[in-house]
């Protein structure tokens, strides 16, 4: 069929639903395109920006004013990312505090958490640096050495284990296990990621030892961390599986990863070897990873230290930068905005200091919440010009998602009637359905609505919601927050309920 012919079919239908839907009935249809805003930011439940601190260093990103993150527009987490040694200083012996600490404080103030855990680092101004996974550990006889780069080093290196030897496995599964006897399923935990192999948890050994590791070595602790973490969502760097060299066990472990339901992240994004070696995929490297995985579970977006990214010249572009020899015509934010789209992510860290981004990116930051994960639009509303208290009606609502990303949760639709009286009744707005761009798909949702019996005639408002249960939280969409009211409904129109 003809685009043209099937767009005109479309029309029609458009025009006949709402007599077919409310039958014998005659049916209003309320256009609520003219109310559309799409600048102002929308801050929504389970997506949004995310602030890593620390970050692979005890001291790194500090947060220096509460306010930057607190006034940080659609501010959904803090990544915690940080070595092994820290939380098990002496084996069996925890020091959750270094993290709790953390964890309450901003989870008191309405934040989530996530973590990567990793055994690997490069630096070695800490003790807890140089052996990220703990000293003990190679005390008590677990294999591994001193590497940068692919060469061996002196005792004064990073030390870096045989990922697969039994001893570092015995001890990392006892880890695990209180580590997630601990946290998992914790309503403030956004995800966990597998960062037990490779360089900051990454996955790949290229700053370390170099030494490649196959499917089954990583299918250990993949299995290792789905043993534990049953009731989170847990996400991997897309170099875990990249970094196999046989690209049928490549493919092996990405399908074994989807089955497991576990999802990616990606930090390559404005890296700028990735920027050259990248340009036509906005510096992502494994974007067909992502589109296999972001209809079932949330992805996460990485952007290199936003401070690096600037260093090399690669956001507002100087002469001589990679962007500008590789991506002629396009910036830093051109960058962003493409690998958004391609990574589908929900999760967007710009990997620095929340108020030196925000000074610098306030209308981008709006914008880039707003695209990551869903972004609700609504067409129309299309309900019976007569409503008669103790009946039901069926209703339709035509929705849009201009996101990169599904909602990976249910959300409830409440109907108020706000009159003499008030009545809310309440849906399953059944939104999971409504996928997300390149395809702009309009999804006519139909709603059986019973008018509450209590209602006196008169004259009221009719009004609606998205909500939460789960997160305790309203769903705005893309409607100008002048029909919002002191609760947070948003009006359709005035209607009559009669007896």
């Amino acid at each position: 069929m003809e685009n043209g012919t099937a767009k005109r079919i479309v029309a029609l239908l458009s025009i006949l639903y709402p007599i077919l839907t409310c039958g014998s009935a005659l049916c209003r249809d309320i256009d609520m395109t003219p109310y559309w805003n799409d600048k102002i930011a929308l801050e929504n439940p389970h997506k949004g920006w995310y602030h890593h601190y620390p970050d692979n260093h005890i001291n790194k990103y500090i947060i220096r004013k509460d306010s930057h993150l607190l006034d940080f527009p659609g501010m959904d987490h803090i990544y915690i990312r940080l070595a092994w040694a820290y939380l098990e200083p002496q084996e069996g012996k925890f020091n959750w505090d270094i993290i709790d600490d953390i964890i309450n404080k901003w989870t008191e103030k309405g934040l989530k958490i996530s973590f990567r855990i990793s055994c690997k680092e490069t630096s070695t101004d800490r003790i807890e640096q140089q052996f990220a996974t703990p000293k003990w550990v190679m005390e008590v006889g677990a294999k591994g050495n001193y590497y940068r780069s692919g060469k061996k080093v002196g005792p004064n290196g990073p030390w870096e284990p045989v990922f697969d030897d039994p001893v570092f496995l015995e001890k990392l599964e006892n880890f695990l296990r209180a580590y997630a006897g601990r946290y998992d399923g914790k309503p403030w935990l956004r995800y966990v990621d597998v960062g037990s192999i490779g360089d900051w948890g990454e996955g790949h050994t290229s700053s370390g030892s170099q030494i490649e590791y196959n499917y089954e070595q990583r299918k250990v602790h993949v299995d290792l961390y789905c043993k534990y973490f049953r009731k989170t969502q847990i996400v991997i760097s897309d170099d875990f599986v990249y970094c196999i060299r046989d690209l049928q066990d490549r493919q092996k472990m990405h399908q074994y990863l989807l089955k497991q339901g576990i999802s990616y992240r990606d930090d390559s994004p404005l890296v700028d070897w990735y920027v050259k070696t990248y340009p036509q995929t906005y510096s992502v490297r494994s974007p067909e990873l992502f589109k296999d995985a972001y209809l079932k579970t949330p992805t996460v977006f990485e952007l290199q230290h936003y401070g690096a990214v600037k260093r090399d010249g690669n956001w507002t572009v100087k002469e001589g930068s990679s962007l500008s020899k590789y991506a002629k015509g396009k910036t830093g934010p051109d960058f962003f905005r493409g690998a958004l789209d391609l990574l589908h992510a929900t999760y967007i860290g710009y990997h620095g200091d929340a108020h030196e981004w925000l000074t610098d990116n306030p209308e981008l930051t709006i914008e880039l919440l707003n695209q990551c994960g869903y972004w609700y639009f609504l067409h129309r509303v299309t309900i019976p010009q007569d409503l008669q208290a103790g009946e039901s009606y069926t209703i339709r609502m035509d929705w849009e998602n201009r996101g990169v990303a599904p909602a990976y949760h249910t959300y409830h639709l409440r109907i108020r009637f706000d009159g003499p009286i008030v009545e809310d009744s309440e849906l399953d707005a059944e939104n999971q359905k409504w996928l997300p761009k390149p395809s702009d798909s309009i999804y006519p949702q139909t709603y059986r609505l019973s008018i509450p019996n209590t209602l006196r005639p008169g004259q009221y408002k009719l009004k609606f919601k998205l909500y939460s249960k789960q997160e305790d939280k309203n769903v705005f969409i893309a409607l100008d927050q002048q029909r919002l009211d002191e609760e947070n409904y948003y009006t359709i129109a005035p209607v009559t309920i009669r007896k």
